[in-house]
């Protein structure tokens, strides 16, 4: 009988594995490689690579075998975005080698906060957090994608999910978009001493219900960012030509590179060599730390008065 009443919800995780299909007695497997997208409410989120690895076999259930994930998601991550109510969540995956039949395990758990205890009928007890699940499983040749609808108690509630989504962009917003990147890279820029006063801030105004917190003291006596500065990392604002600006019928815009970055790598000769002589916590430190305030993409939403702002 359950131990303990059934508690709020505090996160919904998801989990993907791609493998090539028949399992038989193996204790694991080998991933299928490729990329997955996730689009949480219209807006792109991810689009990360998906690397070949090995899955291991946790046992057999009612729809086939039960793998660990190739990738895996809190989607408490993917705050500010999410909804309190009804949010729908669409994962994509593309395969390296389009040519190959492959089987894919889509799963997903509800978290509470409390923990509740249970006891089977041979008398051994267990205990767990998840209050609900479920999944799929597809067969597929080519790109798959999974849809998930579910609700968010936990979210946050932001001042402009209720704004009209954005439609178009006009000559104004791209300008002023372009100068919200600018004063980004300018924590970096190639043409002056950066000022890391304010990057430190920018890491220090993070919402800190992500998953992801920064020990500001401790960086600061590493000199975090400095150490990879002075290796020669430099970053510079990208031109328009350069930016694709994605409408998702939201008021949310989204900012990519058209290349493989939105920021634009001007780092110094030997660069490279120096960072890699970096004490490993260092070196770290300053990979974490650049990856959230240069990230491949920014959201960006519009204010009252007009004005644009990144959703860090």
């Amino acid at each position: 009988m359950p131990a303990a009443a059934l508690g709020d919800t505090v996160n919904v995780e998801v989990s993907f594995t791609p493998y090539p299909g028949e399992v038989g007695g193996a204790t694991e497997v080998r991933t299928v490689a490729g990329r997955v997208e996730l689009v949480l409410n219209g807006v792109p989120m991810l689009d990360n690579p998906l690397a070949a690895s090995r899955a291991l076999v946790m046992g057999t259930g009612p729809s086939g075998p039960e793998l660990s994930p190739a990738f895996w998601l809190p989607l408490r991550a993917l705050q500010p975005v999410l909804r309190r109510g009804p949010n729908l969540l669409q994962l994509r995956f593309t395969p390296q080698d389009g040519r190959i039949r492959y089987e894919s395990q889509f799963r997903w758990v509800v978290v509470s906060d409390q923990t509740t205890t249970t006891t089977t009928a041979q008398g051994a007890t267990l205990s767990t957090n998840q209050v609900g699940e479920g999944g799929e499983r597809r067969q597929s040749q080519g790109p798959v994608t999974f849809e998930h609808r579910f609700e968010a108690p936990f979210a946050r509630v932001e001042p402009w999910h209720s704004d009209s989504p954005i439609q178009a962009l006009e000559a104004a917003d791209r300008a002023a978009i372009l100068g919200v990147l600018a004063g980004r890279a300018a924590l970096f820029s190639p043409d002056f001493a950066p000022d890391f006063t304010s990057a430190y801030a920018s890491l220090a105004a993070l919402p800190t219900d992500r998953g992801l917190r920064f020990d500001l003291p401790a960086m600061r006596g590493e000199r975090c960012l400095e150490r990879g500065h002075a290796a020669g990392v430099r970053l510079a604002a990208p031109a328009l030509d350069q930016v694709r600006l994605i409408t998702t019928g939201s008021p949310v815009v989204v900012a990519r590179g058209v290349g493989p970055s939105l920021f634009r790598p001007a780092n110094l000769p030997g660069t490279e060599a120096r960072l890699a002589a970096l004490p490993e916590d260092a070196g770290f430190c300053f990979a974490v730390a650049t990856g959230v305030l240069f990230p491949p993409q920014l959201l960006l939403v519009k204010g009252p008065g007009g004005q644009w702002r990144a959703l860090d």
